[in-house]
């Protein structure tokens, strides 16, 4: 893909995502004021009445906010691999900082779940070619459909030279959801809920050019062979942030957005 292009795609993906933003912004003001009106022009009973059904179209909002940021980016699923410019990145490091980042969340939240780190004996370092933006979707969607499928659960992040796993302790993922994964086709059943979950971990893991197996096994066990990292780690210049507890900080409010219409729905 040209220049022109990549940026055409990214443009075409910022202006999905705007337009979205926009949208719901005023929708956000519009329920605060309908709101505010209602405490002040309806009795208090009647209020208590109607809070209930403010509260759905809040969580419904939040829910449609979430399906307008992954359909911007399924708008460039095609050619995601060609937009995004895979870089050199110490995956085990980043991995390790979203399994901590998710163990807060799901503490905060009180959800009957975990993630933990499994990593092959001697291995201090894992470097491959990525995208952290890309890694942030992939672990969100691969989290929320663990905690979607019912809790508890158990995550683990399995890493090894060249290879990362991820794999719960859930019921596993149905036959048709596999064929979406592997091969992309869709059922009647998943075309009705109409999910972009499952194909975004596939666009992700492609665009990152992670070779996506899914495993025989209890849970979902899903395989994700590396490329090589194209320099070696003498080489590697690895960029910092200026103020890394604010990239912590961006990266947790991503999550806590990504999971948000999953945590809304966890069971009493």
């Amino acid at each position: 893909m040209q220049a022109n292009e990549r940026e055409l795609a990214m443009a075409l993906r910022g202006g999905v995502r705007g337009r979205f933003r926009h949208s719901f912004h005023l929708l956000e003001n519009a329920l605060e004021v309908l709101d505010d009106q209602m405490a002040h022009c309806v009795t208090p009973t009647e209020y208590e009445t109607l809070r209930p059904l403010l509260a759905q179209i809040t969580e419904q909002l939040a829910a449609l906010q979430r399906l307008g940021e992954h359909a911007a980016d399924a708008a460039i699923a095609p050619v995601l691999h060609q937009a995004c410019a895979p870089r050199p990145m110490e995956l085990l490091g980043q991995l390790r900082e979203l399994s901590s980042l998710l163990n807060e969340i799901l503490l905060q939240e009180q959800v009957r779940a975990a993630v933990q780190m499994r990593v092959a004996e001697g291995t201090q370092v894992l470097l491959t070619m990525g995208d952290d933006t890309l890694l942030n979707g992939l672990l969100a969607n691969l989290v929320s459909n663990s905690l979607a499928a019912g809790q508890p659960v158990q995550i683990t992040l399995a890493c090894a030279p060249g290879l990362f796993c991820y794999q719960d302790d859930g019921p596993g993922l149905p036959p048709d959801a596999r064929a979406l994964l592997q091969e992309g086709r869709w059922s009647d059943r998943l075309l009705e809920q109409g999910g972009l979950g499952l194909p975004l971990i596939h666009a992700y893991a492609s665009a990152m050019g992670w070779t996506l197996t899914v495993e025989d096994g209890p849970g979902t066990r899903l395989r994700f062979a590396l490329p090589p990292c194209a320099m070696d780690l003498g080489g590697m210049l690895l960029e910092s942030e200026a103020d890394p507890s604010a990239a912590r900080e961006r990266r947790r409010r991503y999550l806590q957005c990504e999971l948000h219409p999953v945590l809304a729905d966890k069971p009493e």
